[in-house]
């Protein structure tokens, strides 16, 4: 139906032209889209590695690959550094008394930079815990993780857990 007068022949040109800019925008726009989504899913295996590596393999050693040099530390531990120094001997002194500590992640939403990872940890104390001396028994508590990434590193973390039922489990308040 394109009849050769130069008048149909522009408009379906530029009807087509139309066509392939409004594709291209969509390409484009899903191709940014992709890329945050991207980033997101990256920052959630990031913190699955995380757990994997240190928490659950106790190899602190990498944790230097896997945080920033600025890392802050909102969840305290009495006595450590809100850094990723502090993180480091905090997590030793923790493994050297829960030496089969675990950690199982439940579900893990991600927005942006931010990870939030609802989680299951266990362990038994073989080891002294906070001046302590080791009770031998288990813990099972829940907790939930929160991790700002920059540049695929962490850099900030909040974290929450059942202290109170740590401390019934392992018998010192009741």
């Amino acid at each position: 139906m394109i009849r050769t007068n130069g008048f149909m022949l522009n408009r379906y040109f530029a009807d087509m032209r139309l066509g392939l800019i409004a594709m291209f925008c969509l390409l484009l726009g899903s191709n940014l889209n992709a890329q945050k989504t991207s980033q997101t899913e990256k920052n959630k295996l990031y913190t699955q590695n995380f757990y994997e590596q240190v928490y659950s393999k106790h190899n602190i050693d990498i944790i230097d690959s896997l945080v920033s040099e600025d890392y802050i530390e909102h969840q305290t531990t009495k006595g450590f550094a809100h850094n990723k120094k502090g993180l480091k001997n905090a997590l030793k002194e923790f493994f050297k008394a829960f030496p089969d500590f675990d950690v199982k992640v439940n579900f893990m939403i991600a927005k942006n930079d931010m990870v939030v990872a609802q989680i299951t940890m266990t362990g038994t104390n073989t080891g002294s815990f906070n001046g302590m001396p080791a009770t031998n028994k288990k813990i099972h508590v829940d907790g939930v993780d929160i991790v700002r990434y920059k540049n695929g590193k962490a850099a900030e973390h909040w974290g929450y857990l059942e202290e109170g039922k740590i401390l019934t489990q392992l018998g010192v308040v009741k």
